[in-house]
């Protein structure tokens, strides 16, 4: 991570890393997603997104695939390879130290023409959260939770996705409720773009949501959470054997439980 990329990231609270996959790593990607599409569940009544918001209203919800790590072989590769790949790990002991780890299991997001947005949220504002902030101390950044978004297909202005309101990680009030339900300032609403094959990596600490969904192709994100080494969010880091088995031991190193970095934890290269 350059001097470049580390300016960009503390004074938007994100990164965009382009042409992390090739075109047949994103071709295998998107056929295991084909093969289990009949396991995508789009949230609809109580479990809409979009928070009432006229502004984030869609004809449906999103989409949400999850157990991509434990599917049946070819299909789980694509997604096991995203789990400690060499290109993103200096990146991720830039931003979160090493000995990261994966704190989520890994959740697909589609979203179909006419899909709802996501009201916006994140940790930033006057109530600190001990699992996802982002401070500077010492020379460096220290982040919390942290979101890596592998975009297997394109994102082009207009289209919706991901949005963030850049810089807001350093917020010290909180963000208002209709500037949250993309209301009011939407001029302050960052629409992410990018192509398939590309990465965006954000602190849960900037406030970020979804755009409602207007392209004819289905929106297609890959998202992995990471935490320190030493902290967790989520409590279901025992994972299963079937998520287990065959896995590298570097993509093991990424699956350890939460501990101190002196206790011997495993270190990416």
């Amino acid at each position: 991570m350059n001097e470049e990329e580390k300016y960009l990231f503390d004074i938007n609270g994100y990164i965009v890393v382009r042409d992390v996959l090739t075109a047949d790593e994103i071709t295998a990607a998107n056929a295991a997603i084909d093969q289990h599409a009949n396991r995508i569940q789009e949230r609809g009544g109580e479990l809409s997104l979009s928070g009432g918001s006229p502004a984030l209203r869609g004809e449906t919800g999103r989409g949400d695939l999850g157990g991509a790590l434990s599917w049946e072989k070819p299909h789980c590769e694509p997604f096991r390879a995203m789990l400690a790949h060499p290109r993103l790990t200096p990146y991720m002991h830039e931003i979160l130290g090493q000995g990261f780890r994966m704190d989520h299991n890994l959740g697909i997001i589609t979203m179909r023409k006419g899909a709802e947005g996501h009201v916006l949220h994140g940790s930033s504002g006057p109530g600190f959260d001990p699992h996802q902030y982002y401070i500077f101390q010492n020379g460096r950044m220290h982040n919390g939770l942290t979101v890596v978004a592998w975009q297997l297909a394109d994102i082009n202005p207009g289209d919706g996705g991901l949005c963030v309101i850049p810089g807001s990680h350093k917020g010290n009030y909180p963000c208002p409720p209709a500037l949250r339900r993309g209301e009011t300032h939407s001029d302050f609403i960052k629409q992410i773009t990018c192509k398939a094959g590309d990465v965006i990596i954000f602190t849960e600490a900037v406030t970020h949501g979804t755009l409602p969904w207007t392209a004819d192709r289905d929106r297609r994100t890959a998202l992995f959470r990471f935490s320190p080494g030493n902290m967790a969010y989520a409590n279901n880091y025992d994972w299963p054997s079937s998520m287990l088995d065959g896995l590298t031991p570097e993509q093991r190193a990424v699956l350890e439980p939460p501990y101190h970095l002196r206790l011997d934890r495993p270190v990416l290269d």
